[in-house]
């Protein structure tokens, strides 16, 4: 049986050995390469910012599946009823403890906590939860991997009876099955390998289950197949760019299109080149 644990911190604290991050997560990484210097405000410099609705939703949805998952997994209530208060309760506690959330006034804070509760009933009635005990909820691993120089972590949302990886995303759309594999690529391939290091087995699979805020509730499951030794090897290249990157203290910005909605536009308007 996989255990859950406490969170680690997050990725990017820095060390006294030559700047190396205590450790690496996919979404860390992910985060440093599409724009180091984003990360250095948000990581490294923790400069604090209104939370997005969309990810203040997704937590508190992710909170109400923990609970019926764990649930499922200790022989514990299932009922929509126990789901519904672990969300709302989650909710309203990630808004005091994480600090103000962008909502767009009274109505549009009710309606997000109303949409949260929808998508949660959508799920437990598409027959998509699981047949079995899972072996994990919320399993937080760290571990050494080859070609790594630092621990790589990462918490799985879900690990079925057959090791089987599912990952929960809240969407506003229905997700296109191909660009979503894509897109989450080296989160399911960090998974894979913390697994195969924790327990000496490789997931037969890998699974992204969309829960989408659209009209009427849409609960999309997009399957992905287990790792071959190639996109091994790519994800550990990508994850070790971060690290290199990070501790070299290359935070540089990367201009695009995500400039648009970023947080950060006026402390990297400031920027002039060099560390932060």
């Amino acid at each position: 049986m996989i255990a859950p644990s406490t969170l680690a911190p997050p990725a990017g604290t820095t060390t006294g050995n030559g700047g190396l991050p205590a450790h690496i997560s996919a979404t860390a990484a992910r985060g440093y390469l599409a724009c180091g210097l984003r990360f250095y405000f948000e990581r490294v410099a923790c400069i604090a910012r209104p939370v997005a609705a969309a990810l203040h939703l997704g937590k508190a949805v992710h909170a109400g599946l923990r609970h019926l998952h764990a649930a499922l997994w200790r022989g514990g209530d299932t009922s929509p009823a126990a789901v519904e208060r672990a969300y709302a309760s989650a909710f309203d506690a990630l808004e005091a403890d994480e600090g103000p959330v962008a909502f767009d006034g009274t109505e549009d804070r009710d309606k997000a906590k109303k949409d949260g509760l929808r998508l949660l009933a959508a799920y437990m009635d598409s027959g998509e939860m699981p047949k079995e005990r899972p072996r994990g909820v919320e399993v937080t691993l760290e571990e050494m991997v080859p070609g790594l120089g630092v621990p790589l972590c990462g918490t799985i949302d879900l690990v079925c009876h057959d090791l089987k990886v599912v990952d929960f995303k809240t969407a506003s759309s229905r997700p296109d099955p191909d660009q979503a594999a894509f897109d989450a690529e080296l989160q399911l391939v960090a998974y894979a390998l913390l697994l195969e290091a924790a327990t000496g087995e490789t997931p037969p699979r890998m699974e992204l289950v969309h829960l989408v805020k659209t009209k009427s509730p849409q609960v999309v499951r997009v399957s992905v197949p287990p790792p071959n030794d190639a996109r091994k090897d790519r994800a550990v290249a990508m994850l070790d760019a971060a690290v290199n990157g990070i501790a070299e203290g290359r935070f540089n910005p990367s201009p695009g299109m995500q400039c648009g909605w970023c947080q950060y536009r006026d402390e990297c308007s400031a920027w002039t080149g060099g560390a932060p």
